[in-house]
């Protein structure tokens, strides 16, 4: 019993000469991690946070392959200290 043509029509990415690539994004904060915090059972923690913004780091990726030849990796990174006085 036949696909339907399926399986003569399909080609792999080597004999279309193909990229497969893959991309990924990422953010962080750069403000400190806090200690912890107690309340007696049954009540509601309250976390007061002072200061300013301390900023981000975004990083963005993309590894692509190709067959016969050597894998790429591209990626560039961002980093943002906030507001300027």
């Amino acid at each position: 019993m036949e696909d339907g043509g399926m399986a003569r029509s399909k080609r792999s990415t080597a004999d279309l000469g193909a990229h497969i690539c893959f991309e990924d994004e990422a953010g962080q904060g750069l403000r400190q991690p806090k200690g912890h915090t107690w309340v007696p059972r049954g009540q509601c923690p309250v976390v007061r946070v002072r200061g300013r913004n301390q900023g981000w780091a975004n990083i963005a990726g993309v590894a692509c392959y190709h067959a016969g030849h050597r894998s790429r990796f591209f990626f560039t990174l961002h980093i943002s200290y906030g507001r300027r006085s």
